[in-house]
């Protein structure tokens, strides 16, 4: 479900993303997710067309789409993947947003000039001067720049470049440049990528880098990897620069071969995988060198992490599926024979209703730069087990909830002994009529860590508790849609003072003819740091935006498309953030004078 970003319940996502990114921190990668799903949304692909690899379905799907079509004819209508096994509705609802339905165009030439481009400009930045350029901290200045151009050829030829400046960069001066050139299905070669470029396979534990996945409420961690693939545009964390390819030995079995030198770093493996109707099954094998020795400063919680110059490691995953149950697990090895471990089952009795289970287990000494499995942590160190459902209720209603419990034996970062930890997430969802969908969600987040600001060396420990109800009401009908959303955290330590949290927020957006118009209004008025609530925000392409609202104050956005004709279209976003009682908004080098906070971007984005 990672790239399906969907369109299932627009509300849903935007909820999940805000979690995962309050979880990892991470919001280059919500960008990323954004930017897959834009793609999608400009180009999405004929489900008709049998041959073009679908990242949106697993495997299993895939070949189940296949088969269908070849004893019934292609499909008529989104409709009919209701008779297609393993498509629920849920599948059904993102495969509907982000794929075409119709007949197939003659076989595609491979004559350029009848090739797609798109050319992506942008400039932008906060109109108050933060304090890190009046002292000269920072380097460069306060806007941003990008350029992205992608070329493409019928799904088998993709050529994309990309250059940005960040705020506090100087122009020419450490921004980010990058490429790939992939080709897609030529003869016994599935694809082949020159340049930049992303490795995903098995459930993480051997080697995944770029992108690491959320899941979805309810929805089992469950991954069907990508294997060799094309890095995003600007998610600038943990991708390879190299050549790597997959070819096709035989019906079944295709390799992998991969090499990057990335900095200081040269990494080169290789991936066997095999296939048949309802097993897959792959073997990673990938070394890592550095250039120079890995080093850190020692500290309590870090004495088992990786120091040195070399790294290997070994893996072998698999999927079975039949019928309605599916069976997931992988198994991976370093070179110093410590494993980790990550399994689970899921099973789907009905359409609408679904349960999984998934355990996981990593050695405190499991030592791998480039593994991202499902955790709670950062993939080290760890044991925990995570139960899910999703079921439909009486009354429209559909239910999901997800429960993990995990203990970490060893210290790790934040909390200088061994600790445990439990996370309980509800949704109540229920379309009501064709206009109106109502959510309303809960989240139960326990974690133990140092108490803080202790005059002390004995990192004493305490539990926290965060609390967290968000409701949301979405009524659409025409060109015209509504959204309004309240939230309320309340988070306590046994050794400090509670924290709580609200925002209320409204955003409706107009889209009739060449315009497309966002407005939203949020009030937010949260105590503290431990009670920040993520709030996500219309925004352009290569964009993302989801703030994590303090203090007590108002936030507007503003975002305007106008399409001139199919071939240009541009795009502006004002955001105004003010906090009354604020002197300045934000800390050290980043910090602006004064209650308010604006930023204003423009974007022009050109088609053929």
């Amino acid at each position: 479900m990672l790239l399906c970003l969907p369109l299932v319940a627009t509300g849903q996502v935007e909820a999940d993303i805000e979690q995962w990114v309050e979880e990892t921190g991470d919001d280059e990668a919500a960008q990323d997710l954004a930017d897959r799903l834009a793609e999608y949304r400009q180009h999405p692909p004929n489900l008709n067309d049998t041959s073009a690899h679908l990242s949106l379905l697993s495997p299993f799907q895939q070949q189940a789409l296949r088969n269908y079509i070849i004893l019934h004819g292609p499909l008529l209508s989104h409709d009919e993947l209701h008779f297609v096994p393993g498509f629920d509705s849920l599948t059904i609802a993102t495969v509907r947003a982000l794929t075409t339905v119709g007949p197939l165009p003659a076989r595609p030439s491979w004559r350029l000039a009848d090739g797609r481009h798109t050319l992506v400009t942008a400039v932008g930045g906060t109109m108050e001067e933060a304090a890190g350029y009046r002292d000269s901290t920072y380097d460069g200045d306060r806007w941003r720049a990008l350029a992205v151009y992608n070329y493409s050829l019928h799904n088998r030829l993709q050529l994309r470049l990309v250059a940005e400046k960040d705020p506090t960069e100087a122009w020419g001066k450490g921004n980010f440049v990058s490429y790939h050139l992939m080709l897609n299905d030529i003869g016994r070669i599935e694809r082949l990528i020159v340049g930049r470029y992303n490795l995903q396979f098995g459930q993480g534990l051997t080697l995944w880098t770029g992108l690491k996945p959320f899941t979805f409420m309810g929805s089992t961690p469950l991954r069907f990897a990508g294997g060799v693939r094309a890095a995003s545009a600007l998610y600038e964390a943990d991708y390879q620069t190299g050549v790597a390819t997959t070819v096709r030995l035989t019906r079944r079995v295709n390799i992998s071969a991969f090499g990057s030198r990335n900095g200081g770093e040269t990494l080169y493996g290789t991936h066997l995988g095999w296939r048949s109707e309802h097993l897959l099954l792959g073997l990673t094998a990938v070394h890592c060198s550095l250039d120079s020795a890995r080093t850190l400063r020692n500290y309590l919680y870090n004495q088992l992490y990786f120091r040195g110059q070399q790294q290997t490691n070994i893996g072998l995953d698999f999927v079975w599926q039949y019928a309605t149950l599916t069976l997931f697990g992988e198994l991976a090895v370093g070179e110093n024979g410590k494993p980790a471990m990550l399994g689970g089952v899921q099973l789907q009795p009905a359409d609408e209703a679904r349960m999984g289970l998934t355990v996981r287990y990593f050695h405190p000494e499991y030592h791998n730069l480039h593994a991202q499995p499902y955790a709670i942590g950062n993939g080290q160190g760890e044991a925990g087990a995570t139960f899910d459902a999703s079921v439909q209720m009486p009354f429209g209603v559909r239910a999901t909830a997800s429960v993990d419990v995990h203990r970490f034996p060893s210290l790790r970062y934040g909390s200088y002994q061994p600790s445990q930890g439990e996370w309980l997430r509800l949704q109540l969802l229920r379309q009501a009529g064709r206009h109106t969908q109502a959510q309303l969600r809960y989240t139960y987040r326990l974690k133990e860590r140092n108490i803080p600001y202790l005059d002390t060396n004995l990192y004493l420990g305490e539990q926290t508790v965060r609390r967290q109800l968000q409701a949301d009401v979405r009524w659409t009908r025409g060109c015209w849609s509504l959204t309004g959303r309240g939230s309320l955290v309340h988070f306590d330590s046994e050794n400090g003072e509670p924290q709580r949290g609200l925002v209320l927020g409204v955003q409706g957006r107009y889209e009739q003819g060449a315009i497309r118009a966002t407005a939203a209004l949020a009030y937010h008025d949260v105590e503290g740091y431990y009670a920040r609530i993520y709030y996500s925000e219309s925004t352009l392409q290569y964009a993302w935006s989801i703030p994590a609202l303090n203090g007590r104050g108002w936030r507007a956005n503003l975002v305007l498309h106008y399409r001139f004709s199919q071939h240009l279209l541009l795009a502006a976003r004002y955001t105004l953030a003010w906090i009354p009682s604020a002197e300045a908004i934000g800390s050290g080098a980043s910090a602006t004078e004064g209650p308010v906070r604006q930023t204003l971007m423009l974007q022009l984005r050109w088609s053929s």
